[in-house]
């Protein structure tokens, strides 16, 4: 059962390059092919000054940037093996291009136990990460995890 005592709780600020190749590497996993996501000169032409950001790039942000967030989790007493993707939200207030560096701050700002089948539990936890970007400019991204007691 979830801690809500809990909430509020503030994990150690994290920074994350972006670089051009694993915007192409995603948008190429994931079969966007729009040339935006793919080609500078294409991004240029296209009205960008380089290859934005995918709507879905922030998702690997915390996953290659925040390297201390499974500890931070474990701290908190989630079980990280438990865990399962809920959902995403972006909320973009700043655009996100190569080489920006960007420093994200995390906060569980919501969670709560609700009854799973075969008598066990499900803790439902909202994050969200506050990013800045080396301007101060802020962008920011909500996540819902799902951690199966």
């Amino acid at each position: 059962m979830f801690d809500t005592s809990k909430i509020g709780y503030r994990f150690a600020p994290f920074t994350y390059e972006v670089q051009r190749n694993k915007i192409h590497e995603l948008t190429t996993a994931i079969g966007d092919t729009n040339p935006i996501y793919h080609s500078r000169e294409a991004a240029q032409a296209a009205g960008y000054p380089d290859v934005p950001i995918s709507p879905t790039t922030p998702t690997m942000f915390n996953f290659w940037g925040n390297r201390q967030r499974g500890n931070s989790m474990a701290e908190l007493g989630i079980n990280v093996a438990r865990i399962l993707h809920g959902e995403e939200e972006y909320e973009y207030l700043a655009p996100i291009y190569p080489n920006d560096v960007l420093t994200g701050t995390t906060t569980l700002v919501d969670g709560k136990t609700r009854p799973g089948s075969g008598g066990h539990s499900l803790d439902i936890l909202t994050m969200e990460t506050r990013y800045v970007n080396q301007n101060d400019q802020p962008v920011n991204t909500r996540t819902t995890i799902v951690v199966r007691e």
